[in-house]
């Protein structure tokens, strides 16, 4: 067991609010911890849309990296932007905040509130495609870069409203200073292990984070991810995966097209012990009913 742990992250305000919280569980097992800030193509090239990353995700691919080339002894994840294949794995998760969309306009109004034709800024096709089915009479424009800067943005009236994680507002300590609309996760279905924080070792390594563990929240990550992993999508598809886990499992899967003129929905009650087995089959019957609509 190192002395001394070398974390890697991304630099963000809300990359190292992350990272903080699980420095926190290793200074409480009595480790010393250095955080290692590692740029990834994500943080680099803002102005592109994410679905337009190819391969490993686009903030992911060179922590990834860095933790098999032994720079780092483990990495730090938004669990939303892991891929499903990594060369680590995720030893540990912690328990999940907020798993819903964070509606912001500066008046405080709701998606229902809003005028026609006002301008909505996310780079999500997801969170697009749901608003459009919402309020088709909503103008989407694309928008990219840190909490700060879209919410710089937004004051500065270039968008009436934006859309963020309600989790990276608690993260950052803005939840209470920021007017906003949570939305409802049951019709706004998020993306598969929103608000989940994730952290990855090296294989035959996971002992080093395993006693930060959430549990409960562990069981909705690998139920969301199995419905994910069997429909074989990424970003460039707009898929909203949402499991809770609240003595049942009640999941939530929907398939949209990128103008949300169309939709595929799933919801169902799994049981705790078959729960990834019982997801997917959900998602394999969701796949043929999807078709076309599962291709970006």
């Amino acid at each position: 067991m190192p002395e001394k742990i070398v974390v890697g992250t991304r630099g963000s305000k809300l990359a190292l609010a992350q990272t903080e919280k699980v420095i926190a569980h290793l200074k409480a097992e009595g480790y010393e911890v250095e955080i290692r800030i590692i740029k990834t193509p994500g943080d680099i090239m803002k102005d592109r849309p994410l679905h337009e990353f190819k391969g490993m995700g686009a903030f992911v691919r060179v922590i990834d990296e860095a933790l098999v080339d032994g720079d780092i002894d483990i990495a730090v994840h938004s669990y939303k932007d892991v891929p499903s294949k990594i060369n680590g794995v995720i030893a540990a998760v912690l328990e999940r905040e907020s798993p819903c969309d964070a509606f912001v306009t500066r008046e405080g109004l709701t998606i229902d509130e809003l005028e026609s034709y006002s301008v909505v800024g996310t780079s999500s096709l997801r969170r697009r495609a749901q608003i459009k089915r919402y309020r088709p009479d909503l103008k989407i424009e694309n928008l990219r870069g840190n909490v700060d800067t879209r919410l710089r943005k937004l004051r500065e009236k270039q968008y009436d409203a934006i859309l963020l994680a309600e989790a990276g507002l608690i993260r950052l300590g803005l939840n209470e200073k920021v007017r906003y609309q949570s939305l409802n996760p049951e019709i706004f279905v998020p993306s598969a292990n929103q608000g989940i924080i994730a952290v990855e070792t090296r294989k035959g390594e996971e002992d080093l984070v395993s006693f930060m563990n959430h549990k409960r929240t562990a069981v909705e990550a690998e139920v969301e991810r199995a419905v994910l992993k069997e429909l074989g999508v990424g970003c460039a598809v707009p898929v909203g995966i949402y499991a809770k886990f609240d003595g049942k499992i009640r999941l939530y899967c929907e398939v949209l097209s990128h103008d949300g003129s169309r939709a595929v929905r799933v919801e169902e009650t799994l049981s705790p012990k078959t729960a990834i087995e019982e997801a997917i089959i959900i998602a394999r019957e969701l796949k043929k009913e999807c078709g076309g609509m599962l291709v970006g």
